[in-house]
């Protein structure tokens, strides 16, 4: 059986574990429970201080509640950790689209596809993209 990758921060704590609490944040938010799914959120970000990803759940969660400022503080929070984070910047693409700052948000969402051409977050960032050449938002 080969060992598990091992995340390093404040303890070392196995991968599985850590996407383990992301997802039940994730599912807190979905049964609408959104100070404890915010509790996890910042327990996993407190847990793993190098890592952007529960940061911008935080952001996701805060931009969900309509709380946009505060969602673009976190994805900020996030890109402060991991400047290069494709996901990071994407999200941050999304929160600024909505806040009707159209040509920052272009610049973050094409930040995150020079980072990364495909995957999930260059395909979030790439609708997005094209919802603003359609001008649908």
């Amino acid at each position: 059986m080969s060992e598990e990758l091992q995340v390093s921060g404040i303890v070392d704590v196995r991968q599985s574990e850590i996407a383990l609490l992301l997802e039940a944040g994730h599912l807190l938010m979905e049964m609408r429970k959104f100070k404890e799914a915010e509790e996890v959120f910042q327990g996993v970000a407190a847990l793993v201080p190098h890592s952007e990803i529960p940061l911008v759940c935080m952001g996701n969660l805060a931009f969900s509640l309509g709380q946009k400022d505060r969602a673009l503080r976190f994805h900020n929070e996030a890109l402060k950790r991991v400047p290069d984070s494709a996901l990071g910047h994407a999200h941050r693409g999304e929160v600024l689209l909505f806040m009707k700052k159209t040509a920052e948000a272009k610049e973050a969402l094409e930040r995150s596809l020079s980072i990364e051409s495909d995957g999930p977050a260059a395909l979030f960032a790439s609708s997005l993209l094209d919802a603003i050449a359609a001008e649908v938002l």
